[in-house]
């Protein structure tokens, strides 16, 4: 008997810690909050611990736009080298990576037709050379008295006839760049690297068709950001970036220069277009990096996530102190999320005092933001 008497305290005591502990667990719970006549809510005196709140104040960081990228040649940076007229190609004079000037010879090639139009410049500086020698006489018949006028003015517009072939002739001719006869060169445009050959020898090349040699000028690069449409508000042109590539162990420094205007339809996101402030000889198009866009300092409010109640998955509700211990919704719209931090657009001023913690103690209805 006193050893069943001994097990029945041991069982009285556990069964005792047990509710000591339940209790202690249900004290633990802040009290519900109570609603007053005016709308606001009031919190008890047990729940001012687990509610915190924050002064509003405009961001003094700078929220970053994380995005893909690719470095490429800047518009105008790239030159597509075609010939002027048909013709068989004989040499190719570079090769890809070849760093070239303007007016070095990339291709030669062999071309009945610039050898008539080389041809015709020959040909018109005859008749025109004709043509000037003939005024000439008849200016000074007319002179001596012994000329007729009409052959006068005929000879005159037989001159300026000429002067128009002439130069029509030499116009066609200036576009075949160097050579003689059938031989045509087609040089350099632009100072640049050879990025592409297409050219082979003893293939025909046609005007219009592909290019021959690409060029590009590899000190005229920037690097195109791909970002989503929610993040595209926050973008200003001149906002700083910092461009990170696998080859470097240091991010470049660059500049929004301007954001595209259109969309992708499948992904939604627009072009960014970044200025590269530092140039390097390792940087090359076609690299892909990421891109952090630094969004305008001190222009605005960011607040915890938690802070942003969600309310019939449409509307977005922040409470802020309107005296002792009590409280007033606000709505709120609120743009990208960074960080962690919820950017508002409209619906609090500088000086409101807001909650960043405990916000769902005041309102059990509504979601929180993750």
């Amino acid at each position: 008997m006193p050893r069943l008497l001994s097990l029945w305290a041991g069982v009285s005591l556990l069964l005792g810690a047990c509710s000591s502990t339940a209790e202690s667990e249900t004290a633990f719970s802040p009290p519900t909050s109570s609603t007053t006549k005016t709308g606001t809510i009031k919190i008890g005196e047990r729940s001012r611990a687990y509610v915190v709140t924050q002064i509003v104040e405009v961001g003094s960081n700078a929220p970053l736009v994380r995005a893909p990228a690719k470095i490429a040649f800047r518009d105008g940076a790239v030159s597509e080298v075609d010939t002027p007229t048909p013709g068989r190609i004989t040499t190719v004079h570079v090769k890809v990576g070849d760093k070239v000037k303007a007016g070095d010879p990339l291709v030669t090639l062999t071309s009945p037709d610039a050898a008539n139009s080389r041809a015709s410049v020959t040909a018109a500086q005859a008749a025109y050379d004709a043509a000037v020698t003939e005024a000439a006489r008849q200016d000074h018949m007319a002179t001596s008295g012994v000329g007729v006028e009409t052959d006068r003015v005929a000879a005159q517009a037989r001159l300026r006839q000429a002067q128009v072939e002439l130069d029509r002739a030499r116009s066609g001719s200036a576009l075949l760049g160097g050579g003689a006869g059938s031989t045509l060169v087609v040089r350099a445009p632009i100072d640049g690297t050879v990025i592409a050959r297409r050219a082979t020898v003893g293939a025909v090349a046609e005007p219009g068709g592909e290019s021959m040699i690409e060029l590009g000028n590899p000190n005229a690069l920037w690097a195109i950001a791909d970002v989503f449409e929610r993040d595209l508000n926050g973008i200003k042109d001149g906002a700083e970036v910092d461009i990170e590539l696998a080859s470097r162990t240091e991010p470049l420094k660059g500049h929004v220069m301007s954001v595209g205007s259109a969309l992708t339809g499948s992904t939604r996101t627009a072009p960014v277009y970044i200025a590269l402030d530092t140039q390097s000889t390792d940087i090359r198009a076609g690299m892909f990096a990421r891109a952090a866009i630094k969004g305008p300092a001190g222009e605005m409010i960011f607040l915890p996530s938690e802070a942003v109640l969600v309310k019939d998955g449409k509307t977005f509700l922040v409470y802020v102190k309107v005296g002792d211990d009590t409280f007033a919704a606000r709505r709120v719209k609120i743009g990208r999320s960074v960080g962690g931090q919820i950017a508002i657009l409209s619906g609090l001023k500088v000086g409101d005092v807001v909650v960043v913690k405990g916000a769902l103690l005041l309102d059990g209805a509504s979601e929180q933001m993750l």
